[in-house]
């Protein structure tokens, strides 16, 4: 189910829209967190919860504009 969203026209800004929430996320790291793994979990779960949410939104737009 997932290949067909994958092969749709949003994939390109999808990944565009994922690459600048990284580039983001990497300017506004807290150099105090260093590399404890408490904060990388949060910081990965943080970034896995956006990209969800990023790719659910454009899924939803492009139901309904069919």
């Amino acid at each position: 189910m997932v290949e067909p969203i994958l092969n749709s026209p949003l994939t390109p800004p999808l990944l565009s829209t994922i690459q600048n929430l990284s580039s983001s996320l990497k300017a506004v790291q807290p150099i105090s967190l260093g590399n404890s793994e408490n904060a990388q979990l949060i910081t990965y779960s943080l970034i896995a919860t956006a990209v969800v949410g990023i790719f659910v939104y454009h899924y939803i737009r492009q139901q309904e504009a069919n």
